[in-house]
């Protein structure tokens, strides 16, 4: 355990240092989740799956009523349908939002510094 931990402080230290804005990575930290909390592997190598998001921020459905007041659009109620949370969210690289690939959208993904 206490292996982890050290692996996923040195990513967590190394993201800090690299990205301009806080990670998902950092802010799930500050809530007492560890990597293990999100990532099956040990040490963590690839991105979280889906379920496991699903786990704690819901399905796709709880998600787009959480998001239903998002301006200009509700992403999690898009015509690309349930795409995998990876796809858009990073929690150790800058986000990316999908819909930007077509549409030019102005908004902050959550977990930002502002």
């Amino acid at each position: 355990m206490k292996k982890q931990l050290c692996i996923c402080a040195v990513l967590l230290a190394f993201a800090s240092a690299s990205a301009a804005a806080a990670t998902l990575a950092e802010a799930h930290q500050a809530k007492g989740v560890a990597c293990a909390g999100c990532h099956a592997e040990n040490p963590p190598s690839e991105p979280a799956d889906t379920a496991k998001c699903q786990t704690c921020h819901g399905d796709y459905q709880k998600l787009a009523e959480r998001t239903k007041d998002m301006q200009p659009n509700n992403v999690h109620a898009n015509h690309l349908g349930e795409l995998d949370c990876s796809e858009c969210h990073s929690a150790h690289a800058q986000d990316k939002l999908v819909c930007s690939d077509c549409h030019q959208f102005k908004f902050s993904m959550p977990g930002k510094k502002k």
